[in-house]
């Protein structure tokens, strides 16, 4: 509490924990992120990213501040690059997920599994999992565009990845 962190900055836990801090805004203008590096990465997310979703905007935070934290940061971290986010939001989620793209057999099949599974048996998923169920990492996906265009009929037939981003934000806040 006594020290300021900025990214890039490394915390040493013990002999053989290194977390190395990322500058995440969007969520707030000062969040952070903490990426582990160890046999397999973990990264501790906090607000920024969710199972299956994206933080908020809604404490002093900015949508395209959070969209460039996902595209510049969390888009480039490895598939096997375990999530641990703040809080369990998983099936409220999974269910906007499934409501996006109602033929997202993976997310209906995770949902399934979360309602079934008592929230502190759930399992971190890792960053390839949520390229596959997470709508704010599938902008181009021809399924959450379609639903997005019912919403905003003014969404262009190849919409700009930001703009699919921040108009599913947007959408998220109400739903």
């Amino acid at each position: 509490m006594d020290r300021g962190l900025a990214a890039g900055d490394t915390i040493k836990v013990g002999r053989t924990v290194e977390l190395e801090v990322l500058d995440t805004p969007g969520h707030t203008m000062s969040h952070v992120c903490l990426l582990a590096h160890a046999g397999q990465p973990g990264l501790f997310c906090g607000d920024t990213l969710f199972n299956a979703g994206a933080g908020n905007c809604h404490n002093g935070g900015h949508p395209k501040e959070l969209y460039r934290t996902f595209v510049t940061q969390l888009f480039a971290l490895p598939d096997d690059t375990l999530v641990f986010p703040g809080h369990d939001y998983i099936e409220n989620n999974l269910g906007f997920t499934l409501d996006r793209e109602p033929d997202n057999a993976l997310a209906a099949e995770m949902l399934k599994g979360a309602r079934a599974q008592p929230p502190e048996q759930r399992v971190p998923t890792t960053i390839g999992v949520e390229r596959k169920i997470n709508t704010f990492f599938r902008l181009s996906s021809p399924s959450v565009i379609r639903r997005l265009r019912e919403v905003f009929p003014d969404l262009p037939e190849k919409p700009d990845p930001e703009e699919v981003f921040l108009r599913l934000r947007r959408m998220r806040n109400d739903w």
